[in-house]
């Protein structure tokens, strides 16, 4: 099984340099940048849900794959396709920004868990930043070298066009992948803006000063942004993000971010006064029963609502509903009432060298009568799912499988193309730990 490397591309502090040109350029500049300083400082705490689409692709190169990276971005910039998919997912996180950064959670997690993206997703490339940590990098004292490079024809109309330049001296653009330290790069990039009213609409950032020899050649991150309203007012928020990632083997990696449900983020406290002690006492026997239940004790669950790989992400709720009665000894240790919690942690669709979808499921709590109780789940079932017997598939050793299981979920995979549903047809079965 092909498994891609987990690479997380950071960018926190930097700042900006005031630049000599044109008055009209230095006019606007001033205006553009005061804009987003302002905004970057004036925005409350808030939260916004991201669901990323990330699609890596094998480009097909005319007379081979250059070695050197320079000779590889220029040849993949001459191809009109990206090539070949050889591998697609769907993520959804809660992501809170603060004065301290970004913070992320899997979609309608109770805390955020995670200051890093790589944390959360388990495979594939990822990247943060497109709120603050950008603007204030660019905006900021340390980028220089800005250049106006006149009105230029954009998705958003024509648009006034600034390039600029961050050393790596002066750089807080930091990459990591997987088994390896942090690094830090320079980066150059170019912004976009409305001539008229100073408003950003685009900041690219892109760099191509990774280390000879480094598993990546030529990064770009694309966000475009607009006013949303949180709370009382408006800001600049990014509305769609993408990183393209070109690495050196000559595959290249596109992640789309789009945000959604941006609102303002503030602790609450809740007082309530129940006199019903009856009610409390139901409660507190229900949490007792279910702490209670013994290790191993094997509970069987089919999917509802389903999971279809259309529309599903992971970081997606999912819930396990209890096909039948646990008992031991006569005493009825699970209720076919009961149901099960828990998310998707990836749900990842392979087409090289062999098409099928990778599964991955945790369950973390169980709920009977309202009453919901924290509990580690082992999958007892787990592995490769309707294999349909074609030529050329071949079948997963346990090794392979165990080495895709994350913590405590169960990887369930499918040798087919085809779309993939996890409903009331589909059976697994779990136990406690």
């Amino acid at each position: 099984m092909r498994k891609t490397v987990a690479v997380t591309f950071l960018l926190l502090a930097a700042s900006v340099c005031a630049f000599t040109q044109i008055p009209f350029a230095q006019t606007l500049f001033n205006q553009v940048r005061q804009k987003v300083l302002n905004d970057v400082t004036r925005a409350p705490r808030y939260t916004c849900v991201q669901t990323i689409t990330r699609v890596q692709y094998r480009p097909h190169y005319p007379g081979g794959r250059p070695n050197a990276c320079s000779a590889l971005i220029q040849a993949r910039k001459e191809l009109a396709s990206p090539g070949t998919i050889i591998w697609r997912d769907r993520l959804r996180f809660d992501v809170a920004i603060s004065n301290k950064g970004e913070m992320f959670s899997w979609a309608g997690a109770t805390e955020f868990e995670s200051g890093e993206l790589s944390d959360l997703a388990l495979s594939g490339s990822t990247g943060s930043g497109d709120f603050a940590s950008f603007l204030s990098a660019v905006f900021g004292p340390d980028a220089e070298q800005f250049h106006y490079l006149g009105p230029q024809d954009t998705p958003f109309g024509l648009l006034s066009a600034f390039d600029f330049k961050v050393p790596i001296h002066k750089s807080h653009y930091s990459y990591k992948s997987e088994g390896h330290p942090a690094r830090t790069i320079g980066y150059g990039g170019t912004f976009y803006a409305q001539p008229d009213s100073g408003d950003l609409k685009r900041l690219v950032i892109d760099t191509e000063q990774f280390p000879q020899g480094d598993s990546f050649c030529h990064v770009v991150d694309t966000m475009d942004y607009g006013h949303l309203k949180v709370g009382s007012g408006d800001f600049l928020l990014p509305t769609v993000a993408r990183m393209d990632i070109l690495y050196s083997n000559g595959e290249e990696s596109q992640n789309e971010k789009r945000y959604s449900n941006c609102r303002e983020f503030t602790g609450t406290s809740t007082l309530r006064f129940d006199d019903n002690d009856e009610v409390q006492s139901s409660s507190a026997q229900t949490k007792q029963d279910l702490q209670s239940l013994p290790q191993k004790t094997h509970i069987k669950v089919r999917i509802d609502p389903p999971i279809s790989s259309t529309t599903a992400a992971a970081g997606d709720a999912v819930i396990g509903i209890v096909e039948k009665e646990v008992r031991n000894k006569g005493q009825v240790l699970v209720r076919a009432t009961d149901r099960l919690h828990g998310r998707i942690l990836r749900f990842e669709q392979f087409q090289l060298p062999d098409p099928h979808w990778l599964i991955a499921i945790r369950f973390d709590a169980i709920e009977r009568d309202g009453v919901e109780q924290r509990m580690t789940f082992a999958p007892v079932d787990d592995g490769e799912r309707g294999l349909v017997p074609r030529r050329g598939i071949r079948p997963l050793t346990p090794a392979q499988i165990a080495a895709d299981r994350p913590k405590g979920g169960g990887v369930f995979l499918f040798a087919t193309p085809a779309r993939v549903t996890l409903d009331k047809n589909f059976h697994t079965e779990w136990e406690t730990r």
